[in-house]
């Protein structure tokens, strides 16, 4: 991992290089981190030519998760995008570059294919928050502070957004509860108040590239409705309805989430 530092944020991310069949582009969702996605990435893999694997992984996290440091002050989305625009454009992505996001990152990634400097030729979606941005209440709000003192509040909280979720599983005590633990210390609700009743309408006509919609038709976190605009709003784009998966598919099922990514990104 390396700190990207802008006058707005310092963020983290990675680089693989020589990794997939393209440069891919990769966001997380609130409180998640990049090791959420390895699973996945390591099953689409498999269905990748291994002899034309000449395009980077780019990982971005948010703003105080993984590498991030904590977060001083508010979250402001647009600023949250220059900084991520910096990255990018400091990489030097391909033309035919992807990109993918999951829940807040979905809605992230078309900010960042809204941006007149970037040609992504694909985009994969996950249960993405939507145009009109989330409406939890302050209920919630405090919910995600008080995660910050404890870890079993934490568990709880998070496995309730994983479909059919083992919670004596390793990789969701070793993995997804660390992460989410040590995020939520460094960020609490402060992503939540910048996505409340956030109106992204403007930046869907400005996007370009054709964009896959993934939702879990268990999703107990986000409305479909919102997930379906999405595909509307952008022209080439369709909306998946996956049976069975919840909010996480790349946490509940990374075999099927890895063939996903190989059949709508390549």
């Amino acid at each position: 991992m390396k700190n990207w530092k802008s006058e707005n944020f310092e963020i983290a991310y990675q680089v693989l290089e020589n990794a997939a069949p393209y440069d891919l582009v990769v966001l997380n969702g609130n409180l998640a981190t990049s090791r959420w996605w390895h699973p996945s990435i390591e099953f689409a893999k498999t269905q990748w030519p291994q002899n034309g694997l000449n395009g980077k992984l780019v990982f971005l996290e948010l703003p105080g998760c993984g590498a991030s440091p904590a977060v001083q002050g508010k979250i402001e989305i647009s600023k949250l995008i220059q900084t991520y625009s910096e990255i990018l454009s400091h990489l030097k992505l391909k033309s035919k570059a992807r990109i993918m996001g999951h829940s807040t990152g979905g809605l992230l990634a078309c900010y960042l294919m809204a941006q007149p400097q970037f040609t992504f030729e694909k985009a994969l979606l996950l249960n993405p928050v939507g145009a009109h941005g989330i409406q939890f209440d302050e209920l919630v709000l405090e919910k995600y502070e008080e995660m910050k003192s404890s870890q079993e509040l934490t568990a709880a909280i998070i496995g309730f957004t994983i479909h059919g979720n083992d919670f004596q599983s390793d990789f969701f005590k070793n993995v997804i509860v660390a992460d989410t633990f040590q995020s939520v210390q460094k960020t609490g609700s402060l992503m939540i108040q910048a996505l409340r009743s956030l109106d992204s309408t403007s930046i869907f006509p400005r996007i370009k590239t054709p964009i896959t919609v993934l939702f879990g038709d268990q999703d107990v976190l986000l409305p479909r409705k919102d997930a379906e605009e999405i595909a509307t709003l952008v022209p080439g784009s369709k909306f998946v309805l996956i049976q069975g998966a919840g909010h996480c598919l790349n946490v509940e099922s990374p075999s099927k989430m890895g063939q996903m990514i190989h059949q709508y990104l390549s």
